[in-house]
């Protein structure tokens, strides 16, 4: 006998418009599975979890890290955050899981692009390494130049459409971070990810022209993270159109975890193409302490498992927070590390690296 459930949704399947008849599948998957609940959006039934839409933990299981919760930005007028402020000086627990010295790849057998391209990593020594990666960068200029001053390696992701984009990242290459392309993607409701947005109805053709520009525009880039992308990344047949790309450049994704049950981290590995989950957001909340106690989970997670992406992005309050912690992570006990690193010491893979700091 058919499950009440899934026959309570075989109607709703039968309802939706063609457009969504691929979510509404996937959603009845996870409620098969004891997963997500459906909602609708636009007349699509759609799998969100609890706190869903905006919620900064990693997907359950993506990449071995146990979630982190996000702050909620308090209402006007509320009282200012209580989040405790970092500790000074943080000598890190023995880790469960060590950190890999990353092996070398076999005699003869040639290097990927985004690790020839990839930032040199700072020796970890079996230290607990930390990649920031900062998003939207280009558009908010004095902010996104603010990010480029910042002690490196941070990994800078780049929008294709700001202007003078090439020469902005290059900018913030000589600096000694490392590029990547923050791709705008097809989002939920009315958010508009800006000009060239891959979307799930375009022919294939037109996503593959808007992304090959994009890339294009940022010829150093290790690889690409999504800019919104809460509906594009739950569509395998767009998710393929960009791992597929990526598979034949030889580039990384990050996958910015946008919306629970993201199908990319899965689309990649069936494409052969190398990947990582984001762990943290670091400023869903503007407010300074909130960026703060994002940090110190940031430093938990790289404590438990070794290695930690954290996303913040060109504002002022998260430059301010970043600027005072940048210089002290060394002394807590952590390095860090672009994300091409994290990404190659996950796969077991030799890394360039220079001497750690005196």
């Amino acid at each position: 006998m058919l499950h009440p459930l899934l026959r309570r949704h075989r109607v709703l399947l039968r309802r939706a418009s063609w457009a969504g008849v691929g979510l509404c599948v996937l959603a009845v998957g996870g409620l098969a599975s004891g997963a997500a609940p459906l909602r609708l959006f636009g007349g699509v039934a759609m799998p969100v979890a609890a706190g869903a839409i905006g919620a900064i933990a990693a997907e359950p299981g993506a990449g071995g890290v146990a979630p982190v919760e996000a702050p909620v930005a308090a209402p006007p007028g509320a009282p200012a955050s209580t989040a405790p402020a970092l500790p000074g000086r943080v000598i890190p627990a023995a880790l469960s899981v060590p950190v890999p010295a990353p092996a070398r790849r076999a005699s003869g057998e040639a290097m990927p692009a985004w690790l020839r391209l990839g930032v040199p990593a700072p020796a970890a020594d079996g230290r607990p390494t930390i990649a920031i990666m900062i998003d939207d960068m280009g558009l908010n200029r004095p902010q996104s130049e603010r990010a480029v001053r910042m002690p490196a390696p941070l990994t800078l992701s780049w929008m294709p459409y700001a202007v003078n984009v090439t020469e902005q990242a290059a900018i913030g290459a000589a600096h000694g971070h490392e590029t990547m392309l923050h791709m705008n993607m097809e989002a939920l409701g009315r958010t508009d990810p800006g000009p060239d947005t891959l979307r799930t109805w375009l022919p294939a053709e037109t996503n593959l022209a808007y992304l090959r520009r994009a890339l294009d525009r940022l010829p150093n880039a290790v690889g690409l993270n999504q800019h919104e992308g809460s509906v594009a990344s739950l569509s395998v047949p767009l998710m393929d159109i960009v791992m597929g790309e990526l598979k034949a450049r030889d580039l990384l994704f990050v996958d910015s975890l946008t919306i629970p049950h993201s199908v990319a981290l899965r689309r990649a590995a069936a494409a052969g193409v190398a990947a990582a989950p984001r762990d943290v957001f670091l400023d869903n909340s503007p407010d300074p302490n909130a960026i703060r106690a994002q940090l110190a989970a940031v430093e938990a997670i790289a404590r438990r498992s070794g290695h930690v992406i954290a996303i913040g992005h060109p504002r002022q309050t998260t430059m301010d927070v970043l600027a005072a912690y940048l210089p002290t992570v060394a002394g807590r006990g952590f390095v860090l590390w672009p994300v091409s690193a994290t990404v190659a010491a996950s796969k077991d893979m030799q890394v360039a690296q220079r001497p750690a700091a005196e």
